[in-house]
């Protein structure tokens, strides 16, 4: 019986290191073949963990698509877990399907994130265009959590990419005229057709929700995106309107980048978009490294 005591040391050698690097694929956190999620793993311990949200408008996108597809890769180098997460889509699944799903990843993280040597207190939102969109509102507005029994301060962190804050647009109008007449207006588009109504679109803006409380937010923006969208005026918006209740906020702009280079190149050795998500993760999750 002499692999006995190769057994013991191996087993002891386990216990120490954690779980090992590696992947899982298409871990269900939902009935719905669109409720699942693809986990990136390091080396350790009691890590942290990215949870990814990809765009597409609310109808469209999936985690395997280029843009997307390996943007969990440099996470477990850098000590870091990564979900990337697929999610119900309009218009067969109207809003709010969307933003509870994303809800509901984060709560299946949370459960089981921890038999794979994760901490389930450092949980991290990134969410890319809708995704950005997403990840903001989550983060924000309590009630998505709470249904799952969670809170907002669950999350250590939430980073928009690429996404405005409220549809400048339509809140232009509705200075300009009458409420009747932008609801009848909102109401021939058949794109908003998944929210059912005016008010519920307006709900689902990040903007609406801003409050004392938050977890650190930082918003990164392309930098060909600045204007147009305008993604830079409303998260400046957003951070100020958030620092003044004493909450932690900021916004970074990616020079040379544009809409789908600051996510696409996110896998590149070297990456400065990936370093600040990197930091950002490792400033409040407690993580002494450098």
């Amino acid at each position: 019986m002499a692999w006995l005591p190769v057994m013991f040391l191996w087993l002891a050698v386990a216990s120490n290191a954690g779980v090992a690097q590696g992947s899982e694929r298409e871990l269900k956190y939902g009935p719905d073949p669109n409720q699942g999620l693809d986990l990136s793993l390091p080396t350790g311990k009691r890590f942290p963990t990215v949870i990814f949200v990809h765009g597409g408008s609310l109808t469209s996108g999936d985690k395997a698509d280029e843009d997307y597809r390996k943007v969990c890769a440099p996470f477990p180098g850098a000590g870091i877990a990564c979900a990337n997460v697929n999610y119900r889509l309009a218009p067969a699944q109207p809003w709010p399907a969307q933003a509870e799903d994303v809800a509901a990843a984060v709560a299946w993280v949370r459960k089981n994130i921890q038999a794979r040597g994760g901490d389930p207190l450092k949980l991290f939102l990134v969410g890319h265009s809708s995704g950005a969109m997403l990840v903001a509102l989550v983060g924000m507005d309590e009630h998505y959590l709470a249904r799952l029994g969670l809170k907002t301060s669950d999350l250590r962190g939430v980073i928009p990419m690429g996404s405005i804050m409220w549809d400048d647009e339509l809140e232009q109008a509705l200075k300009q005229y009458s409420r009747s007449r932008v609801e009848e207006s909102f109401r021939r588009d058949s794109d908003n057709r998944i929210y059912g109504s005016l008010d519920t679109y307006l709900e689902h803006w990040p903007i609406r929700h801003v409050r004392a409380g938050l977890p650190p937010f930082l918003f990164l923006i392309a930098e060909s995106e600045k204007e147009q969208p305008p993604v830079l005026r409303t998260d400046m918006k957003f951070v100020e309107d958030s620092r003044a209740l004493g909450n932690w906020a900021q916004y970074k702009v990616l020079p040379g980048r544009t809409h789908y280079s600051a996510i696409r190149n996110l896998s590149e050795p070297g990456d400065a978009v990936f370093s600040i998500v990197r930091d950002f993760v490792r400033q409040f999750s407690g993580d002494p490294r450098e």
